[in-house]
């Protein structure tokens, strides 16, 4: 089931957004509500061989909307999922040939919430927070509050 929605949420990404595809954004894994996605430095550098910050923000925000999807499908439903806001913090240069980011655990209250919001309403917002980091921290914290109208 896992590898069905990441292949959706692929031919997704190609169809609805383009700049996927120029940055060459990849799932790398869905695993216990987690989605890991990467991207290559080359394509998405900057003038000082880091990763250019616009695709790191653009990165984040990817894997933040993909995890909605990815929760949203794995219980058989759609919506229309759009980021209301997003938060990022660069705290250091990003130099990785491969760079990976991955969204965080979900609270469970929060998601069962969502969850309820959705079906009761027809409506609901999540916040899902994601980061780029390596053994020796983080290198991007965002967090984006996504809505999703079903």
């Amino acid at each position: 089931m896992d590898e069905l929605l990441l292949s959706k949420l692929g031919e997704t990404l190609d169809r609805e957004m383009p700049l996927t595809r120029a940055m060459e954004v990849k799932t790398v894994s869905w695993e216990c509500e987690r989605l890991a996605m990467q991207m290559p430095l080359e394509p998405n550098r900057n003038h000082q061989y880091s990763a250019f910050a616009g695709s790191l923000n653009a990165l984040c925000t990817v894997v933040g909307w993909g995890t909605v999807f990815l929760l949203l499908g794995g219980r058989r439903l759609e919506g229309n999922i759009v980021i209301r806001r997003g938060t990022i913090r660069y705290l250091r240069p990003v130099r990785t040939p491969e760079i990976i980011a991955t969204s965080a655990a979900l609270d469970a209250e929060e998601l069962a919430f969502f969850f309820e919001l959705l079906q009761g309403k027809g409506k609901s917002k999540l916040n899902v927070a994601v980061d780029i980091s390596d053994e020796q921290g983080p290198y991007v914290s965002f967090t984006g509050s996504y809505v999703v109208h079903s």
